[in-house]
């Protein structure tokens, strides 16, 4: 946020006037993201004619008063009276606000009144006509320096958007030509829609960052009316420009803007004079590790075989791009991949695979001619560290040569939690033992291109420096053209710095592309490093999770937080969270319900923002899941099972199992239960922030919709109740069943839930009701219908034993002792096939139990235990999604052996790869389960309408366990031991 004015010394330049607060120089655009402008008096040359129709209307209205009271007729200034009282208001604030100014007070008035009548809303409609009408006649005239500013800023990377109290915005920037340079639009149409209050209220600059995906401090506002530069301070923006046409610089200072302009051309979009970075580069390292082992994960030597699961675990991530830790120099089990979320490819595939960027941090140094690589000569050290803390990868690596030189690499690499376009990467290196001339091979120098099957374009440019000892003095190089010659213990140092432009948010990938790297070049490695470092300490600040007493349970509480934290982008809400995040090339990165049902409560209670981007996914690829409803012959949304970019269901048919048989997926047509599972997120992001916009705009269409999908699946029986036939629930080793517990649970659910979001809605709020009712044709019949599937839908609930039968006829399935297989890495059905699993009652993860776990007040406590008691020994464990839930349950039923045994098996499945398959990514979903075993768990967090509560059962051991949590709107301090202390909420 822009600091406040502190001085009263002004200083003019270049148009620009300037209290303290950031240079006016320039727009730096890794800085900042957005930009977001008024339209009146900063983009368009309409203020004056409102201020004209303006006097229009209160000079008739002052003309009549006057000549009703028989005082003298005191006119409306179009200037003073336009900007103390109605410049920037929304028509009813600029109504009420001047006449009260005049000691009139006027009935608020209502739909239908005569156009005659003396109301505000028939005011404020007839200054609407006169606007309307002078406009036609004189159209709409554009600032000079707007456009190009517009321009600039675009293709510059940054977002832009317009924040208008007239109800005619739109049709203002059509008929200026603008509306093509705008990302967002919120005006005052939107603003009664949504109920968001007019300025000097922050509500409509912060609903345009939401709209934007970005935060208000990394976004600029451009204002020229004094209520707007309060609100764009009071929405927390990181620059706050007003724009000063009429010759008010010193009030829109004071005011809260941090600097002012008579011409907004003057603010270049470049890295500002005062970043240019220091001509010598740091000497090593750029930054102080962190010494604290409880944020560290470290891997010592080098193990062949183990190489690809450590490039998984160690991989750095922002939420836009992912890569994976592969050794600087490449090597027979090395497997570089970068990511850039949403960006998927077919290729010569039959289904979409997120593609693999070039690879920017591949080089190899060269040693008088060889090669310096793990395969050739002797390894002295190497020691590998994940800072968890600071989100960077170390490396310290000595090597002797076959000529029996030693050479020592040090490098840190991090994806840029500031700037998520840029990923940095810092090298050291030293001839200890020699001199001679070292070059480097680099993968990548400058920009390579990678281009889709489906015309999407992603660039990625690389620039770097070098320096060496004793002075550093820095240079820019091509690192594949660099030979130097080095002398026996004099430090080399690179700093690379690789920018990524994309097609799905920029026009320009290449210019974005290249001048961001550009930029991080001039601002250089240890500013950006520091403000990379500021990004993850305020997101641990709301995220860390503490253990009092078990450092391996920290540290491995830290790594799920750290790659959750990694795998989400707030900004960008067209892309979701895959299988293993972009860790890995696992599961093509496609989107499961782990998303929802294991990801989002993290989000929701720790970033609520990058789990709003998380659910606004899934309502832009609703229009997906109607279509696939639709083919299967039902009405609302069907998710995908498996969904890329585009929601369309991208489940393969088959893969090719052990021994090369093929084997057939029904998963796409049979795991029906996404749909419930998208809505149950919907519900848990709106119950846990409240934001009731959300709800308007996205949540309850998704909640309707996939309502409406059980409604059609539902059929009657002649038992007279309703079944949903030739499903896959959860357990995924049993196909086609009839009325999975875990399915029937959760549509019951998801019927009963849209039922009271539509009664809710139409309470709270009937406008925006009845037009997604309109929308959607949704008749009462239709909510009675609903009512009558969940009531009538199969339980398979025994009221004798408290047993939920998994499916229909699963009691009657063949005992098969599976003690055999429950501890073995690899999972039973690969063991045995899965032909020969589904005739016995094993299964593969909870269905029954995470039923219960998420519908737990609907279930009594004797029913709970039951059900534990009873499927916790049939479950194999064949997904690792399954230990965590174990861990939770068995946590909140008292059974804490069971709970700390499934707890470290789940908080090892990455870190021992104790399922054998973590080359393939992290197992983000298990993560995030893992986070929710000990927090809904081992805490016994439960959240009511009177705010967070805990019931806690600590492992022994266990001292205290606390965490932050935000519960609507409010940041609450929990702090879990023996005994349940009362939440503690903080400032």
């Amino acid at each position: 946020m822009g600091s406040m004015a502190t001085s009263t010394d002004a200083a003019q330049t270049q148009g620009t006037q300037t209290l303290g607060g950031p240079s006016p120089n320039a727009i730096d655009p890794i800085r900042f993201e957005a930009a977001v402008f008024d339209l009146d008096g900063v983009l368009t040359e309409t203020a004056a004619i409102h201020a004209q129709a303006w006097k229009q209307l209160f000079d008739e209205v002052l003309a009549a008063q006057a000549a009703a009271s028989g005082k003298v007729f005191q006119p409306f200034d179009a200037n003073s009276d336009y900007l103390a009282y109605v410049d920037g208001r929304p028509r009813a604030d600029g109504v009420r606000t001047f006449l009260a100014a005049r000691g009139i007070t006027l009935p608020e008035g209502q739909a239908g009144d005569p156009p005659d009548a003396l109301t505000v809303r028939t005011l404020g409609a007839r200054k609407d006509a006169y606007f309307l009408e002078r406009l036609a006649k004189s159209g709409v005239k554009v600032f000079p320096d707007a456009r190009p500013l517009l321009v600039n800023l675009r293709a510059a990377g940054l977002k832009t958007a317009l924040v208008s109290s007239s109800r005619n915005a739109k049709a203002v920037l059509e008929a200026a030509g603008l509306m093509a340079l705008l990302d967002v639009v919120v005006d005052g149409v939107e603003a009664a829609r949504l109920g968001l209050k007019g300025k000097p209220a922050p509500d409509t600059f912060l609903r345009a960052v939401q709209q934007l995906g970005v935060p208000a401090s990394r976004a600029v506002g451009f204002e020229d009316a004094l209520v707007g530069v309060e609100a764009i301070r009071a929405a927390g923006y990181g620059l706050v420009v007003g724009v000063d046409r009429v010759g008010q610089s010193g009030e829109l200072i004071a005011h809260g803007a941090d600097i002012a302009v008579t011409d907004i051309a003057t603010l270049e979009v470049a890295a500002p004079d005062g970043a240019i970075a220091n001509p010598r580069l740091a000497a090593w390292p750029p930054v102080t590790p962190t010494e604290d082992a409880d944020w560290l994960i470290v891997e010592d030597g080098f193990t062949f075989t183990r190489e690809h699961e450590i490039e998984s675990i160690f991989a750095i991530s922002n939420g836009h791009l992912g890569s994976r830790a592969s050794l600087a120099e490449g090597g027979p089990m090395s497997a570089p991949a970068t990511f850039l979320a949403g960006l998927f490819d077919t290729g010569q595939r039959p289904i979409p695979t997120l593609a693999e960027l070039p690879d920017w941090c591949g080089l190899a140094p060269v040693i008088e001619g060889a090669p310096l690589c793990l395969r050739s000569g002797k390894l002295v050290a190497q020691h590998r560290t994940l800072d968890m803390r600071q989100g960077i990868v170390w490396r310290d690596w000595r090597h002797e040569d076959p000529a029996g030189r030693v050479t020592r690499l040090h490098e840190c690499r991090l994806a840029s939690a500031y700037d998520r376009r840029l990923l940095l990467q810092a090298l050291a290196l030293t001839p200890e033992t020699y001199s001679g001339a070292i070059s480097f091979q680099s993968k990548l120098d400058g920009s390579a291109e990678v281009q889709t099957s489906s015309g999407g374009v992603a660039v990625v440019s690389s620039v770097a420096l070098c320096a060496a000892a004793p002075d550093f003095q820095a240079r820019a190089v091509r690192l594949a053209d660099l030979t130097l010659q080095a002398e026996r213990a004099q430090t080399l140092r690179i700093d690379r710095f690789a920018a990524v432009g994309a097609s799905s948010q920029d026009p320009q990938p290449r210019t974005v592309a290249e001048a961001h790297a550009a930029a991080a070049q001039t601002r250089g490695m240890v500013d950006l490093i520091a403000r990379h470092r500021a990004a993850w300490s305020a997101r641990w600040d709301a995220s860390d999770i503490r253990v009092d007493g078990d450092p391996e349970a920290q540290r491995a509480l830290r790594f799920a937080a750290y790659h959750l934290l990694g795998a989400a982008d707030p900004t960008d809400d067209r892309v979701s969270i895959g299988a293993r995040g972009m860790t890995g090339v696992a599961y093509s990165g496609h989107v499961f319900w782990d998303t929802e049902i294991y990801m989002l409560p993290f989000f929701a209670l720790t970033w609520p923002e990058a789990a709003r981007a998380l659910m606004m996914y899934r309502h832009h690829t609703l229009p997906a899941a109607r279509a696939k409803a639709a083919r299967y012959g039902a009405r609302g949304a069907f998710y995908a099972w498996e969904s890329a970019d585009t929601g369309e269901d991208v489940t393969p048919a088959s893969v090719v199992g052990p021994g090369g048989v093929t084997i057939q997926i029904r998963l796409g047509q049979q795991e029906q239960h996404i749909s419930a599972d998208v809505a149950f997120g919907a519900w848990t992001y709106w119950r846990v922030t409240g934001d009731d916009v959300f709800l308007l705009e996205a949540g309850a269409e998704i909640i309707i919709e996939t309502a409406r999908f059980w409604a059609s699946r539902a059929e009657p029986g002649s038992d007279g109740k309703r079944h949903i036939r030739g499903v896959i629930g959860p357990d995924e080793y049993h196909e086609h069943v009839d009325d999975d517990a875990y399915t029937n649970g959760m549509a019951r659910w998801n019927l009963r839930t849209a039922v009271a979001v539509v009664q809710d809605m139409a309470t709270r709020w009937p406008e925006p009701w009845a037009e997604l009712r309109a929308t959607l044709k949704l008749e009462d019949a239709e909510l009675d219908e609903w009512l009558a599937a969940a009531r009538d839908l199969y339980t398979g609930l025994d009221p004798k034993t408290g047993l939920i039968e998994q499916f229909r006829g699963y009691f009657a399935l063949k005992d098969l002792p599976i003690s055999s297989f429950v501890s073995r890495t690899v999972p039973v059905d690969l063991l045995l096939g899965l032909d020969r699993v589904m005739p016995f009652p094993i299964i593969k993860q909870p269905d029954v139990l995470m039923l219960i776990y998420l519908l737990w007040d609907e279930f009594t406590p004797e029913v709970r235990e039951a059900n534990f008691r009873f499927y916790e020994p049939r479950c194999a464990h064949g997904s690792s999604l399954s230990p965590c839930i174990h861990a939770l349950l068995a946590a909140r039923l008292g059974h804490m052996d069971l709970a700390e045994r499934y707890f470290r098996q789940a908080s090892q499945i990455d870190l021992s790869d104790n399922m054998g398959n973590a080359a393939g990514g992290v197992h983000i979903a298990a993560l995030g389960g893992l986070w929710q075993a000990a927090v809904f768990g081992f805490a016994g967090l439960r959240l009511t309408e009177d705010g967070p509560r805990l019931d806690p059962k600590l492992p022994p051991g266990w001292r205290e366990l606390s965490f932050r949590i935000r519960w609507r709107g409010k940041d609450y301090n929990l702090n879990a031991s023996g005994q349940a202390p009362p939440a503690r909420e903080t400032a």
